[in-house]
């Protein structure tokens, strides 16, 4: 009997711990998405201050103190990043501003679009009749409600640059001591804190490498496409070079939509496919290249998460944060595979994140 009721107990024991397995996935899942505003540009820069550490590094071994060599390595990236935005806004305002020049190349690629819309539009009213009194059309645009939108943006946007420029200085200033403060923490328990060691280690050790040479990587893809589209003589090389470097931080979806642009703009240039087709190889040529020969030889499995996992984390990541998601999600995806390795009850989640 009593055999019985302890395997009762530990039945509903197993359920319960399920049950609240379950509920906790969801509150987390759902922090994430109400607190995206605030939690996108913090884990960002946490993630940007991997790139920025060697530099901060150097300047200690440089007797600079810690503070200030966290200082200088927060407007080093600040004034990269913003050096990287207003290239490609200066960019594209250079190929609008171009666009009317391109009026005819246009007009004969929409005129089939538009044959096609008027088509369907008019099997559309054969279908549907108009209300009596016809259809009333707001003429006036709707300005005040306009620029409070582009108002409360730009807000936004300031708000989130702001987060994530204190926050980059803060885990590069105060990182090392946090870290102390976890270890203190777990000194009652030995086998806790050598696994808290061993995990912080490999985390800072693996993804500062990845972040410092996909970033690396990246700027020598970008620099060589713009030199060979320049050399081509395709108009604006250096949108796409800057443009496909920045799209290769996002895996698989990256490159190919990297494809799209190039090939637009040849397009509107030549106006033939022959034209097209060689920009289109060019760059189909310059990715190969790197993704066989470059990464393997910098990267190697130097993150060794399954494709799948990744293929899958992007779009969860993305679900979740949109495009910034798509930027984070091999980090985050390979610091939960770590960490998930050093917590004996969640070693099986390690084992299926990983390769």
């Amino acid at each position: 009997m009593r055999s019985r009721l302890d395997t009762v107990v530990q039945r509903n024991s197993r359920i319960t711990e399920r049950s609240l397995a379950l509920l906790a996935t969801a509150a987390v899942l759902a922090f994430l998405w109400l607190a995206r505003e605030f939690l996108m540009p913090a884990v960002l820069a946490i993630f940007l201050a991997f790139t920025v550490h060697p530099v901060v590094s150097w300047l200690e071994r440089r007797h600079l103190p810690r503070w200030a060599a966290a200082a200088a390595g927060t407007l080093l990236a600040t004034a990269v990043v913003a050096g990287i935005f207003a290239l490609l806004y200066g960019s594209f305002s250079a190929f609008w501003a171009e666009l009317p020049q391109y009026e005819d190349k246009l007009r004969e690629a929409v005129q089939g679009i538009v044959r096609r819309v008027a088509h369907l539009q008019r099997q559309g009213e054969a279908m549907v009749k108009p209300p009596p009194g016809g259809v009333k059309v707001q003429e006036s645009v709707p300005w005040g409600v306009l620029l409070l939108g582009t108002a409360q943006g730009a807000l936004a946007l300031a708000g989130e640059a702001t987060i994530a420029v204190f926050t980059l200085y803060f885990a590069l200033a105060e990182g090392p001591r946090f870290r102390q403060k976890l270890l203190t923490a777990l000194s009652r328990d030995a086998q806790a804190r050598e696994r808290a060691v061993s995990a912080i280690a490999e985390v800072h050790h693996d993804l500062e490498q990845y972040m410092v040479n996909r970033v690396a990587i990246n700027t020598a893809l970008g620099l060589v496409t713009w030199g060979i589209y320049a050399l081509y003589g395709l108009e604006h090389a250096a949108i796409w070079g800057l443009t496909t470097g920045l799209l290769h931080f996002i895996p698989y979806v990256g490159p190919a939509a990297g494809l799209v642009l190039p090939t637009g703009m040849a397009l509107l240039q030549y106006g033939d496919v022959q034209h097209v087709l060689v920009v289109a190889a060019i760059y189909t040529g310059i990715v190969a290249l790197q993704g066989n020969v470059v990464d393997p030889l910098f990267l190697g499995k130097q993150l060794r998460l399954s494709s799948i996992v990744i293929f899958l984390g992007s779009l969860f990541w993305f679900w979740i944060w949109g495009p910034v998601g798509l930027f984070l999600a091999v980090p985050l995806l390979s610091a939960a595979r770590i960490i998930c390795g050093h917590v004996p009850r969640l070693r099986v989640v390690a084992e299926f994140l990983g390769e």
